[in-house]
């Protein structure tokens, strides 16, 4: 069966989710999306189901949702009511809840992929994403020109290796993240202005994809509007801890680095986005406030 011929179910029309399930729809398939918590506008040739089990009879479902439980329970749910088709979990899970919910589906005739991605809000709308694939090479060759709708697509091993990257991705994210902002609180306090710090950082050995993408347009100014959650980072960094564990490869940071991000969570307005992490370092002051 042609790929403009299935039906593709998508779950989860987030801040990611909705840009994606768009960039499927200029390739005039067969789509029909669903989100528990509300209901979006949506190009006029995707069909915008009520409930899960309008997707019951889908091909493939996609789905790009907070957590890897969250995940295994709307496929079991759908198991229930009959599906048969192919699982791709683009969300943020952790590799053996991955690895375990294809054991619980395998009997019901469904594979599960995992194909999480890395690039954020802006790539997911130029389809500029990268696509980290776990699965099987036969799986991968099925799925490969679906996947190429988001952006590059990378097979990185058997099922669970792509959430294993995309933790281990976020994990190496963040420990750059929490250093720059270090270095940037400290430099201010020795005269450093904001602007030279991060010119001379990005033409250094000490750029990384936060100086050069983050700093400027979220973190100097304060503004914490990057679209990827603080929760979401942290939640990915404690699994790249216990996979990381896990092949007795611990360092204190590892250890300790998901613990800073929880201690941050619990000081921070919820709902924070990753960047706001600086508030943590170096907190507003009152002169800030009242400028």
């Amino acid at each position: 069966m042609k790929l403009n011929e299935k039906y593709i179910g998508f779950v989860g029309l987030g801040s990611m989710g909705s840009v994606m399930v768009s960039r499927l729809s200029k390739k005039k398939l067969n789509l029909i999306a669903y989100d528990i918590n509300k209901e979006i506008e949506l190009d006029r040739n995707i069909t915008c189901a009520k409930n899960l089990r309008e997707l019951v009879n889908c091909n493939i479902l996609i789905l790009i949702l907070p957590n890897g439980s969250i995940v295994k329970e709307t496929v079991l749910q759908l198991v229930e009511y009959g599906f048969k088709g192919q699982v791709i979990d683009m969300s943020s899970s952790h590799p053996q809840q991955t690895i375990k919910l294809q054991e619980l589906v395998k009997q019901n005739c469904i594979s599960v992929i995992d194909a999480p991605v890395s690039g954020g809000v802006k790539k997911a709308i130029n389809g500029t994403l990268m696509v980290m694939v776990g699965c099987s090479q036969e799986n991968f060759k099925a799925i490969k020109i679906l996947l190429e709708c988001f952006g590059t697509v990378r097979h990185v091993g058997p099922l669970g290796a792509g959430h294993a990257m995309k933790a281990l991705n976020n994990y190496v994210s963040a420990s750059g993240l929490l250093a720059s902002m270090q270095a940037l609180a400290t430099a201010e306090a020795y005269g450093i202005k904001a602007n030279d710090f991060i010119e001379v950082i990005n033409s250094s050995t000490g750029k990384n994809n936060s100086t050069q993408v983050k700093f400027l347009p979220f973190v100097i100014p304060r503004k914490y509007d990057s679209g990827f959650s603080l929760s979401l980072m942290a939640k990915d960094v404690e699994i790249a801890s216990s996979i990381i564990k896990a092949a007795n490869f611990s360092t204190p940071l590892s250890n300790v680095l998901p613990e800073y991000l929880t201690e941050a969570l619990k000081n921070l307005k919820e709902g924070v986005d990753h960047t706001a992490l600086y508030e943590e370092i170096n907190p507003r002051s009152v002169t800030d406030t009242q400028t």
